[in-house]
């Protein structure tokens, strides 16, 4: 049984993210993949998760026979990512990755694609480029990991050229002797509910703007700790310290993401904050 799938499936937005861990900006980043054919002259399906969902609804199907259901999945983009939080994610030793997951459990599956921070020891955290990666995690077999060109016109026309093939001989044999498209007979499928964001489980990496005021370091671990949310580290360097402001970088214990809505609500309240906490999951796929 195959219990999760996740993976690089944006070839397009895996290069962006690969060109901005040396400082560049996302824009133009972005220009240079549509020059070199990467990204469409529209690139919202690629920059704002939508291609990868469309994949991830599709891999789900195959992998654990539910029907297809793209509009129950979770998109985030990668278009408000800055090369700050990238490079900060790197000196935490994890690096981030723009990765659909599909995970079963026993109350339903999650199907979800957004920025993650991975750490940087895993395989997967090392396919840069324009490469794309599956990581799929089996009751038997464990985690294997099959990756491939992504992106680009030779391996897009050979990915369209199978699919034609694939149709073909379909049409071309007994009706009772096909094989499913997605792997199942439509009697076979289960109905799985999709989990709404509220009910996953994750590590969390978040960023504040923080005034230069007594205690409030004591005022966001009180917050974090109320709703149950254990801190792994903390990162604050006195050298960014501008306008009377400072970043602060915190990475969390894995928690349910309903508890760190109300957390991060409640830390954007305080007077001592400037502006929204910057939020990315983090996975570690133990």
């Amino acid at each position: 049984r195959i219990d999760t799938i996740a993976g690089i499936i944006n070839g397009t937005g895996n290069y962006i993210l690969t060109e901005m861990r040396a400082g560049r900006e996302f824009g133009e980043v972005l220009k240079e993949a549509q020059a070199l054919g990467y990204a469409e002259a529209d690139p919202t399906f690629d920059v704002e998760g939508i291609d990868a969902a469309h994949k991830l609804t599709i891999l789900a199907a195959s992998g654990f026979g539910v029907p297809l259901q793209f509009e129950k999945a979770y998109t985030e983009g990668i278009s408000e990512l800055t090369p700050y939080d990238i490079a900060h994610a790197e000196l935490l030793g994890y690096r981030v990755k723009h990765l659909g997951i599909a995970r079963r459990r026993d109350d339903g599956i999650e199907l979800r694609v957004h920025p993650t921070l991975v750490p940087q020891s895993h395989l997967i955290a090392q396919v840069d480029g324009v490469l794309n990666a599956i990581l799929v995690d089996g009751d038997a077999v464990g985690q294997t990991m099959y990756y491939g060109p992504g992106a680009g016109d030779e391996a897009t026309a050979s990915a369209v050229i199978a699919d034609i093939v694939d149709v073909a001989r379909g049409l071309g044999s007994n009706s009772q002797q096909r094989v499913p498209y997605l792997g199942f007979s439509p009697d076979a499928l289960e109905d799985l509910a999709v989990l709404g964001m509220d009910d996953v489980q994750s590590a969390y990496y978040l960023r504040i703007q923080a005034f230069d005021h007594p205690g409030v370091l004591a005022k966001v671990a009180s917050i974090l700790s109320e709703h149950g949310i254990n801190i792994e580290s903390i990162m604050q360097k006195e050298s960014e310290f501008k306008d009377g402001r400072i970043p602060v970088i915190i990475l969390t214990h894995t928690v349910q993401e309903r508890q760190m809505n109300l957390a991060i609500a409640e830390m954007e309240a305080l007077a001592d904050i400037d502006g929204k906490v910057v939020r990315i999951r983090a996975e570690n796929f133990n």
